[in-house]
């Protein structure tokens, strides 16, 4: 692997959630020019209702105006460990809270212009609560059967990331 010496780094953005990091490298002997979206992390969940019931959310996504079926998750707040944001958007999204959270694994969204690193709980053992959005969100629960969910991964109804990969990664255990 090539070596890679930082020049200069600056902070270009700073948001509520992100940062955008522009940094200057020099990687064999030539300067090139990064930008880095650095992301706290995120917690996904798989809340299963039984055996062969997942428990969705249907929220509205800006970034590709439209609404989407997802899997509950959420940005985690500083300084809070993962498993404690996966209990806390479980329940602000869905209305259950989780007996069990079993930690599945972890994966980076896009490694080639973000640091936001996803980790995927299933959640076992729920129980009904109130749910308590954020107020930016509208998000409504719905309940699939695994079967149906792969079905709609196949047929790209469920199309983001996370939801694909947590729902594979959860069909394994179940």
């Amino acid at each position: 692997m090539a070596r890679v010496r930082l020049i200069r780094r600056a902070t270009r953005y700073r948001g509520r959630i992100i940062q955008l990091v522009q940094e200057v490298l020099e990687v064999r002997g030539r300067r090139i020019v990064r930008e880095t979206v650095r992301h706290p992390g995120a917690a996904v969940i798989v809340p299963m209702l039984d055996r062969s019931h997942i428990v969705f959310v249907r929220q509205y996504r800006r970034a590709v105006r439209r609404e989407l079926l997802e899997l509950p998750a959420g940005t985690l707040e500083p300084g809070e460990p993962r498993r404690a944001c996966a209990a806390r958007e479980l329940q602000e999204e869905t209305g259950w809270r989780a007996r069990r959270l079993r930690r599945l694994g972890a994966f980076y969204t896009a490694p080639g212009f973000t640091t936001e690193q996803i980790t995927i709980f299933l959640a076992e053992g729920l129980t009904p609560v109130r749910s308590r959005p954020d107020p930016d969100e509208s998000v409504r629960p719905v309940v699939l059967s695994v079967r149906a969910a792969l079905a709609k991964i196949r047929s790209g109804a469920i199309c983001d990331a996370k939801s694909i990969i947590g729902v594979l990664f959860a069909r394994h255990l179940i």
